[in-house]
């Protein structure tokens, strides 16, 4: 347990009166340079004659441990001044306060926010327990923290983008240096926010915590999904609607500068007599196929995206799964090296001219080796075969068939 103030200030006051006042009023006997009055000057903290009586005291002196030991003690009790001091000057000095790195994640009612007690997620936190915490406080708009480690103060201040419900709302300790906030939305259906933060521009240290985010994806969805369908029109949808709703009719040509000329679909062309062309359909028709046709194309491209996704998703799995193949190649070459190694020990024991340095490559002791290697082999040519068969810088493959052909052909 940290000493109180107090308690580090008075240890301190004593040290430098005997630094600066020669230890209390006891003569320091500079003539007996041994390790005992060494010892006895650095227990009474007479650091001034502990100085002198060091310079010659003799080395091979077994009490010069003792004193050593004596030595560190000091240096920890002046430790912990240094600290209880640098907590004192912190707990009022708001420069020493940063804001914790925090992910999020949501669901339709809940918002979930982890906490790292460090000033960037990929950087060690801060050991701050349990204990540490002087202060978790819900409002409908806004949550706060505050927690202490040392000199290290913390403060994590998130105003919501939507209300949250403070009464429903909860935080645990997770592990040493981490904490959840479980957040619960206010909303009377489920809804799914665009961000975190009412302010727009994202905090530096602030992510999404996609481990969490993906156990409601598929919630994410359907609630998206709802939130679209009770959503009213915009644009001009709802002036189409609205139109519809007063019992009017298609807007005239006259009328159209009141709607939104999307990519110039209701500017008129210009007036042609031509037995051969079809007569125009009216603007509005036009409109509303060119809207379809917008969303048919998003789909398309979303669908084309997924693909995109889950291609790269595979691929990566196949990499991990390779990667994991070649790391247990690794080990597995690594134990038959130690086994020749030991192997090794016994011929080099006999034969004085034997004399290995270097790292075996070859494996004539090890029974498992001949299996291992010809697997090795197997591997390395398959791999071979399979990148020689890649498509060129050009996109071309260059099939076996056709060099075999070639072969054929010169002989």
């Amino acid at each position: 347990m940290r000493p109180s103030l107090y308690a580090c200030l008075v240890v301190a006051s004593a040290t430098s009166a005997a630094a600066w006042g020669g230890g209390g009023g006891v003569a320091c006997d500079e003539t007996d340079a041994s390790a005992a009055s060494l010892v006895a000057a650095l227990k009474r903290s007479d650091y001034a004659c502990a100085a002198k009586i060091a310079s010659a005291v003799d080395s091979t002196d077994l009490a010069v441990n003792e004193a050593l030991m004596e030595l560190r003690s000091a240096e920890q009790k002046l430790k912990e001044v240094r600290t209880a001091l640098t907590d004192a000057q912190g707990q009022g000095d708001p420069s020493k306060k940063m804001a914790p790195a925090h992910q999020w994640a949501q669901s339709g009612d809940e918002i979930f926010v982890s906490v790292k007690f460090a000033h960037k997620w990929d950087a060690p936190a801060t050991l701050v327990g349990e204990g540490d915490v002087d202060a978790v406080e819900f409002a409908s708009d806004k949550v706060l923290v505050k927690a202490h480690k040392g000199s290290k103060r913390f403060d994590l201040e998130i105003e919501t983008l939507r209300d949250i419900d403070p009464d429903a709302s909860s935080w645990v300790a997770a592990s040493v240096g981490r904490m959840t906030l479980t957040l619960r939305k206010a909303a009377a259906q489920k809804e799914w926010w665009p961000r975190l933060n009412k302010g727009k521009t994202k905090p530096s240290n602030q992510g999404v915590w996609w481990d969490k985010q993906e156990l409601y994806d598929a919630e994410k969805e359907e609630v998206q999904k709802n939130e679209k369908a009770d959503a009213p029109p915009r644009g001009l949808a709802a002036k189409l609607a609205a139109k519809k709703k007063a019992g009017g009719s298609a807007p005239a040509a006259a009328e159209k500068d009141d709607y939104d000329d999307v990519g110039g679909l209701l500017q008129e062309a210009p007036d042609e007599e031509t037995e051969d062309k079809p007569e125009r359909a009216p603007l509005t028709e036009a409109v509303k196929r060119a809207e379809k046709r917008r969303q048919l194309a998003a789909k398309a491209a979303k669908k084309e995206k997924e693909k995109v996704a889950e291609d790269g998703r595979a691929a990566a799995a196949q990499a991990q799964a390779r990667t994991k193949l070649n790391m247990e190649d690794v080990d597995e070459h690594l134990a038959l090296v130690y086994k020749q190694i030991e192997a090794d020990v016994q011929k080099d024991a006999r034969d004085p001219l034997f004399n290995p340095t270097d790292v075996p490559e070859e494996f004539p002791d090890v029974e498992e080796a001949a299996a291992f290697l010809k697997k090795r082999a197997k591997r390395s040519k398959k791999k071979e075969s399979s990148s020689s068969d890649a498509p060129s810088e050009d996109g071309d493959a260059k099939p076996k068939k056709k060099r075999k052909s070639k072969k054929k052909k010169e002989l």
